[in-house]
């Protein structure tokens, strides 16, 4: 595609099945390391079929052996053309699965409570008749089973790894991604517990495995203190990698102040910042209806001085977590009033700790203490932990932490950080 100041860029749309035989699409930018982003809705048309992605449109009319195409985002569609391709580009980095697999892959789908089908890969290593296995969970945002974020596949290298050590590992589309059905935009965290939930009773029902546990990241060692803390006969142990340990509203709100800081603000802007964005996620939590929250958040912001206002544009603090759309989605409101400690006190299989310090989106010191304090709170005497230094929050030995690192480093994951954890998983008996 050819875009008005004469530069190129390659985009394309995986058009496939998802878990439970409807046909869906997903989106991808390759030169942005964008991929497996949920289209809104597919709408079929007499030659073609026409994406609305959200931020763009994209309409695809077949063409004997092509699609001709009409991109469109905030202007004139933009022509372009697509060809069927085995795979889209991707940088070919040093931690990529490489032939030959002494594993198999086997494709399943898991039905949650509420009925949503989630795509999942089971990766089975071979001479192991019931070999410990692990769910790989992901943290915030529309996420694949691959883990794919900045162009790195976490998960794909993870379970790969893993796999080569005789563990089996289960990695699945969050719902409403990929392959997975149901909504993301209009998820909520209990849901995604649930969705793990699932997918942890269908392992043990199975009976073709040892010990059964969570390897989340982020947000997803919180869904597995959840599951463990209203079923703990669903998982035998945890691994926590750069996991949440405080409550989610003060989890915004280190992340917004670093987000800031990383960004320059000073001290003294911060000062001003941050009672506005306390305010605004207050806002959000008092608000339980959408009409009246983004009434009050709109008030919020126009009852602020120019000067502040300039000043929340300036460091894009009315972006992502602080924009009206987000604000909307009831994903955000019940990340805010989410506790992940008191799931953890309830925690008592065993639990690795892992947490980086150049962590900048949920920083070691408040988080990793948060959970260890609250295993012991909770009484549990088998957990391990280590702070780990140079790593950031995609697990990467990284320089600053800073989030414009991640694409450009080319290690997935830390090698330390893999042996710790299969050294932990491969232990579970």
């Amino acid at each position: 595609m050819t875009l008005p100041d004469g530069k190129t860029l390659k985009i394309g749309a995986e058009l496939l099945m998802r878990a439970d035989g409807s046909a869906w699409a997903s989106f991808a930018s390759p030169d942005q390391a964008a991929y497996d982003i949920p289209v809104k809705t597919v709408t079929e048309t007499p030659r073609g079929v026409t994406l609305d992605i959200g931020f763009a449109t994209l309409a695809m009319t077949w063409s004997h052996d092509h699609f001709e195409g009409a991109y469109a985002q905030q202007g004139p569609p933009l022509s372009v053309v697509l060809h069927k391709v085995a795979e889209f580009p991707r940088r070919l980095l040093p931690q990529a699965p490489r032939a030959p697999f002494p594993y198999r892959q086997q494709e399943l789908v898991v039905a949650s409570d509420d009925g949503v089908m989630l795509g999942a890969t089971l990766s089975l290593p071979y001479g192991k008749t019931t070999p410990n296995v692990v769910v790989l969970v992901a943290g915030s945002g529309p996420v694949a089973r691959d883990g794919g974020v900045a162009g790195h596949q976490g998960f794909l290298v993870m379970a790969d790894y893993l796999a080569r050590r005789g563990i089996a590992v289960l990695r699945y589309d969050k719902r409403g991604v990929a392959r997975s059905t149901g909504s993301y935009d209009q998820h909520t965290i209990a849901q995604l517990g649930d969705d793990l939930h699932a997918v942890l009773k269908s392992l043990r029902a199975s009976k073709r495995f040892g010990r059964i546990g969570v390897i989340g990241v982020s947000e997803g060692p919180g869904l597995a203190a959840s599951v463990a803390a209203r079923d703990p006969a669903a998982l035998d142990f945890v691994v926590s990698l750069a996991g949440v340990g405080v409550n989610g509203l003060e989890l915004l709100l280190l992340q917004d102040r670093i987000y800031a800081k990383d960004r320059g603000a000073t001290p003294p802007e911060l000062d001003r910042l941050m009672p506005y964005v306390r305010n605004y996620y207050g806002s959000i939590i008092e608000h339980a209806a959408v009409g009246p929250r983004i009434a009050a958040l709109r008030k919020l912001f126009e009852s602020l001085a120019i000067d502040d206002q300039a000043l929340v544009r300036k460091y894009e603090m009315n972006q992502g977590t602080l924009s009206l759309e987000w604000a909307a989605e009831p994903a955000l409101r019940a990340s805010l009033l989410s506790n992940p400690p008191a799931d953890w006190r309830a925690v008592k299989s065993p639990v690795l700790v892992l947490n980086g310090d150049l962590d900048h989106q949920v920083p070691a010191d408040e988080n990793q203490g948060g959970i260890l304090a609250a295993l012991r709170a909770g009484g549990n005497q088998h957990v391990e932990s280590a702070r780990l230094p140079s790593v950031n929050h995609m697990l990467q030995t990284a320089t600053t932490g800073a989030d414009d690192e991640y694409f450009r480093i080319e290690e997935t994951i830390a090698p330390a950080i893999l042996e710790r954890v299969a050294a932990f998983v491969l232990k579970q008996k």
